[in-house]
């Protein structure tokens, strides 16, 4: 591998057949060029080449080398081509992790455009509960909610998010719509499920007042899009990312309540490893995603920490 640079020395002048050319493409004088040469012929221990005023000649044995090392050359030259075109254009196999909320309502929808758009990415997509190692699993890409522990990763936050509070019509319409946290008590009110069995406490907060909620509700479950659809068929209160409940507000499937007090939810953020970016396929997957959540712009203080959950 030493000899690596001579050997392309040495290919590159008989191609062009004369010291001078060759140091005119590769940037050298003569002398070095000629010097490389016979550096090299030293560590074989065999003249390849015979000077002459006129240019130079390939011995016999310099003609069974170059024979080889013209082939070695080329592949090595091919090499660098692919991978200079790996950082140009998006192509290759991309494996994305995706956490199951922000890839359900933002990230799988707009999917097809992405395919469209790079189709000669060849994408493997995982939909998660929790966090994975990116590192460790050969994951190109993570996108997932929550603060990722230190590492050596380069962790974007693309989104901050809110939780809203809603219901359906017919359960507030029997019990009533509770007007601050702490008659939530009152309530069924239903609960995320993490993993490990824990659920989180519901905080609120306005004009400098907080409010932490602990509840005891009829229903634990670890998806937030069942516990909107349970709560749409009138069965209790809930807690959730807003982007799960955006679609069943809108149609008035569920009504938020608690709507004059704020609660911060868990940020969104991608992974990959340092220098990833420089590949084509992982920039314009990144690129991709961070547009998806324009609209949910990165703007509180990142003091708080959101652990991420790992399912």
């Amino acid at each position: 591998m030493e000899n690596l640079r001579s050997i392309g020395v040495f290919v590159r002048t008989v191609d062009l057949g004369s010291f001078a050319s060759t140091a005119a493409v590769l940037g050298l004088t003569p002398s070095a060029v000629s010097k490389s040469i016979s550096a090299l012929e030293r560590a074989l221990k065999v003249r390849l080449l015979l000077r002459s005023s006129r240019g130079v000649v390939l011995t016999e044995e310099g003609a069974k080398f170059y024979g080889r090392c013209r082939t070695i050359v080329s592949d090595l030259e091919r090499a660098e081509r692919e991978i200079s075109q790996s950082r140009t254009t998006a192509r290759g196999r991309l494996r994305v992790a995706l956490h199951v909320t922000p890839a359900r309502f933002r990230i799988l929808p707009e999917l097809p455009r992405f395919i469209a758009d790079h189709p000669e990415v060849q994408l493997e997509v995982m939909i998660l509960p929790g966090a994975r190692s990116v590192t460790v699993e050969g994951i190109d890409v993570g996108v997932f909610i929550g603060d990722p522990p230190e590492s050596e990763l380069v962790a974007r936050r693309i989104a901050d998010q809110e939780f809203v509070t809603c219901a359906a019509p017919s359960y507030l319409a029997r019990h009533g719509a509770p007007r601050h946290p702490e008659e939530l008590a009152q309530h069924n009110c239903m609960e995320y499920l993490l993993p490990g069995g824990k659920t989180p406490d519901w905080t609120f907060r306005r004009n400098g007042e907080v409010r932490t909620i602990r509840l005891h509700g009829s229903l634990k479950i670890n998806d937030g899009q069942a516990l909107v659809d349970i709560a749409a068929a009138g069965s209790g209160i809930v807690h959730v990312i807003q982007m799960t409940a955006a679609a069943p507000i809108a149609t008035g499937a569920v009504i938020p309540v608690l709507t004059d007090w704020e609660s911060g939810a868990p940020p969104i953020h991608l992974l990959y490893a340092k220098g990833t970016t420089q590949s084509a396929r992982v920039r314009v997957f990144v690129d991709f995603v961070t547009s998806l959540f324009r609209d949910m712009p990165v703007v509180r203080s990142p003091a708080r920490r959101w652990p991420m959950h790992r399912g």
